[in-house]
């Protein structure tokens, strides 16, 4: 059931706060990521923004759909690397984007191995569009706005 107001959505209250959750948005503005972000505490990073910053501008390549561990890793470092009790990433569509177009796509490998990390450091949500969505995702880690 969607949640009509961001003022409603509890990010906190999550039962498994090591793994990641997904916070279905389809409607996402600045202006209420950014209220979200300062009502749960959380901050609020750009995955785009994040990958931009690690490539290397020599490669020609990104060649994302060989280097899933590295992105995971990356997801990972992101949780580590807050003062924040609560990250919310954004942009991560990009790359499921991209993964659905490769030839012999890993992306079921992506989502599972994304819904097996552990051990973050801060809650992780993840804001997708529900079409993103995969239709195995526990729904107890995840909410709908």
């Amino acid at each position: 059931m969607p949640i009509k107001d961001v003022k409603n959505v509890r990010l906190t209250d999550v039962k498994l706060r090591d793994r990641p959750h997904l916070l279905l948005w389809d409607t996402a503005n600045d202006l209420e990521l950014r209220q979200l972000a300062y009502h749960e505490n959380a901050e609020c990073i750009s995955y785009r923004t994040h990958l931009l910053s690690r490539i290397n501008p020599q490669n020609r390549f990104l060649a994302l759909h060989y280097q899933l561990d590295r992105e995971l890793d990356a997801i990972k470092a992101i949780c580590a690397n807050t003062d924040k009790p609560v990250v919310l990433l954004q942009d991560l569509d990009c790359l499921i984007t991209y993964l659905h177009v490769q030839p012999e796509s890993p992306i079921t490998l992506f989502w599972q191995n994304l819904f097996n990390t552990r051990h973050l450091e801060s809650i992780l949500w993840i804001i997708l569009p529900s079409q993103l969505v995969p239709p195995d995702w526990d729904e107890s880690r995840l909410q709908r706005i």
